[in-house]
């Protein structure tokens, strides 16, 4: 960080604006390096993350409450 702060305000701006860029509010599948989508279950109605690439991928994450 200290040398990001020597770096000028533009070039600060820069690397910010790369480091933040994206989507950080939907979770990454650890397997296969997509976006998740959120899910309902038919046994309970809970909400989960699951993978896009279901079924052939079947990782999924809970959402917290």
């Amino acid at each position: 960080m200290d040398l990001i702060k020597k770096l000028p305000d533009d070039k600060q701006k820069r690397l910010l604006d790369f480091a933040t860029s994206g989507d950080y509010t939907t979770p990454t599948c650890t397997r296969c390096g997509i976006k998740m989508v959120l899910r309902k279950s038919r046994r309970d109605g809970s909400t989960f993350w699951g993978c896009r690439n279901y079924p052939k991928c079947r990782m999924t994450i809970n959402q917290r409450r």
